[in-house]
């Protein structure tokens, strides 16, 4: 097992942990209008861009998905108090994307006004710029690298982060993810899925019409747990095991049995029986497949009427993508530690083919022990982690 010593967030819905937590508990919603140069809609927005207190010529450097993160390790890494020699500490962040602002940028520069793109592109969009930013601005020097597994990008971030753990090789992790993907070019490749919602996000309702992106960070530091333990750190939650598979089937549909056994293993690594499960974070997207198979998917391992109340708290940041694991996993920890379970918001009212309790609107307070944290991926790719509250 694994103990998470300091967390970090940067949302629309909250600048730090204790605000989204907050936000999420009072049933706020980051999701609103965008502009007409992004194609109108809706989505989840920073209004401002965080800027964090970091040296101004490596932020010159870097695209807005590479300052989130680092906006999110300054915190994880402020809360974790770690006294370890950087060499054994290391870095892996989830990415789905990469540098989206950058590139459109760099497109209407060469494309509509001839000019020629900007020098520092290649080394501001390429997905793993976000790990290698981090570790320059903390001076991080153990194992450092980028995963990108779409919307799994940052669950298995984490799971990475635990293996290097367990060889010994570094004394801690930070782990976490990050997407900042409001580009023009970007926005236009997903409604062509035909997959977004044209006024808010509803998962698991009925007159659901699909995702909403949203934007964001989020950083976990981890560490052994009996080496957290040993030198007294302050031990917010623990990740107690999680399961990874791949449906080798559809490029974006999922898969029921592969998302079930992902669950099971997730449950079966952590040695936890179904029963102590008291709430899950739904990866509940809002589009009429995926809110369904994950229904059945749960339904499977859990049983009819069995399963723990679970809701999807992407209508209240958006879909974050490669982001969503690692900025979910941060929001069960709260929900560990405060003792209660965030609304699944615009809820209408349940879809027959979705019979769970989803904590519709309002959030609920209810002590938990144990919960788990969805993330399911295009290209068929699942990652559910087992969380226990900190000892």
């Amino acid at each position: 097992m694994f103990a998470i010593t300091g967390v970090g967030v940067v949302t629309p819905l909250g600048r730090n942990a204790p605000e989204l937590w907050a936000a999420l508990r009072e049933g706020r919603s980051a999701i609103g209008p965008l502009g007409e140069a992004l194609g109108g809609g809706v989505g989840a927005m920073f209004a401002e861009a965080p800027q964090p207190d970091l040296d101004r010529r490596l932020l010159a450097s870097m695209d807005p998905f590479s300052v989130y993160s680092c906006a999110a390790a300054l915190e994880a890494l402020g809360q974790a108090r770690l006294a370890v020699d950087p060499e054994r500490i290391g870095a892996v962040i989830g990415v789905g994307i990469g540098g989206v602002t950058t590139t459109d940028q760099g497109y209407r520069r060469l494309y509509a006004e001839n000019r020629r793109v900007d020098a520092l592109t290649i080394p501001k969009i390429m997905p793993s710029a976000a790990a290698s930013n981090v570790s320059m601005a903390f001076g991080l020097k153990g194992p450092t690298f980028a995963t990108s597994s779409a919307c799994a990008s940052s669950a298995h971030a984490i799971v990475e982060a635990t293996h290097w753990l367990r060889l010994g090789v570094v004394d801690a992790m930070v782990a976490g993810g990050v997407e900042a993907p409001f580009g023009l070019g970007s926005l236009s490749a997903w409604r062509s899925l035909h997959i977004v919602a044209p006024d808010t996000c509803r998962p698991f309702s009925v007159q659901r019409k699909g995702l909403v992106i949203g934007e964001g960070a989020a950083c976990l530091v981890l560490e052994r747990l009996d080496s957290a333990q040993a030198r007294g750190a302050e031990i917010l939650a623990v990740l107690a095991g999680f399961g990874v598979t791949a449906d080798a089937g559809h490029i974006v549909k999922p898969d029921q049995e592969s998302i079930s056994r992902a669950l099971r293993l997730a449950l079966a690594d952590a040695g936890v029986a179904p029963e102590q499960v008291g709430y899950i974070n739904a990866h509940g997207t809002g589009t009429q497949l995926n809110d369904t198979v994950e229904s059945a998917a749960l339904r499977a391992v859990f049983g009819d009427g069995r399963v723990p109340v679970t809701s999807s708290t992407k209508a209240a940041t958006g879909h974050t993508l490669g982001g969503a694991g690692a900025i979910e996993a941060v929001i069960t920890v709260g929900a560990l530690r405060q003792g209660f379970v965030p609304p699944t918001l615009n809820f209408i009212a349940p879809d027959p083919e979705c019979p769970l309790d989803v904590c519709p609107n309002v959030a609920r307070a209810v002590d938990i022990d144990v919960a788990l944290s969805n993330s399911f991926a295009f290209g068929g790719l699942n990652v559910s982690l087992v969380l226990r509250r900190g000892v």
